[in-house]
């Protein structure tokens, strides 16, 4: 495919050739997931990732998510790497560690309605329970506790900064870093270069529309 660049008195110029570049068919999939997700559309996203088989799990920064896990910020990364209505498809075992490390330290915390509500009502504790009654169980006795007791919760050889790091890195592992609003950049850069091409300015211009080259 080729493209006429200009005119001349003398003539036209030689046309220069349009490169042909290959773009994954699961990366567009994921860049509309991520603006599905983005304008919380959330009922096309589940149906589109049970369609194609394909998950976004993808964050716009993996630092900040690291940081995020070490830092305890469960509520920032709760929202970056949600279930279910959301925008990513984690391994089982690796939610069932995010979501028994929260439970762990809202039980530290004390706050003791949220910590159960945790446990008896997502999916990530439903399938700890299925799969590892003993480790479920052992949530549940904390919680019956007067206080908590590290040593007991973690266990010997084991702490709260080593499991953050732990499930900070099998995240970071997991997810991929897509900038914000990457389809509609996308398709901005695209049409700008249509009117590079065709000499062409336009302020609002439709993605419907073919430019005539």
């Amino acid at each position: 495919m080729y493209i006429v660049t200009s005119i001349y008195p003398g003539g036209i110029q030689p046309p220069t050739p349009i490169m042909a570049t290959e773009v994954e068919a699961a990366d567009v999939v994921r860049i509309i997931q991520q603006y599905l997700a983005e304008n919380n559309l959330n009922g096309t996203l589940r149906a589109m990732q049970e369609e194609t088989g394909i998950s976004l799990n993808a964050v716009s920064s993996v630092d900040a998510l690291r940081k995020d896990v070490l830092r305890g910020n469960w509520d920032i990364v709760l929202q970056q790497v949600a279930t279910g209505s959301s925008t990513s498809r984690l391994p089982a075992p690796l939610l069932m560690d995010l979501y028994e490390q929260i439970a762990l330290e809202l039980i530290e915390l004390r706050e003791i309605g949220s910590a159960r509500s945790l446990l008896r009502q997502t999916d990530p504790m439903a399938l700890l329970k299925q799969n590892d009654p003993t480790r479920y169980l052992h949530l549940e006795a904390l919680l019956s506790r007067a206080t908590f007791d590290a040593r007991e919760a973690y266990g010997k050889g084991s702490s709260k900064d080593e499991r953050r790091r732990a499930i900070a890195d099998s995240l970071a592992a997991e997810v991929s870093i897509v900038p914000p609003s990457r389809l509609v950049n996308l398709l901005g850069q695209a049409l700008k270069w249509q009117q590079q091409q065709v000499g062409m300015t336009c302020t609002s211009c439709s993605c419907l529309r073919d430019s005539n080259f």
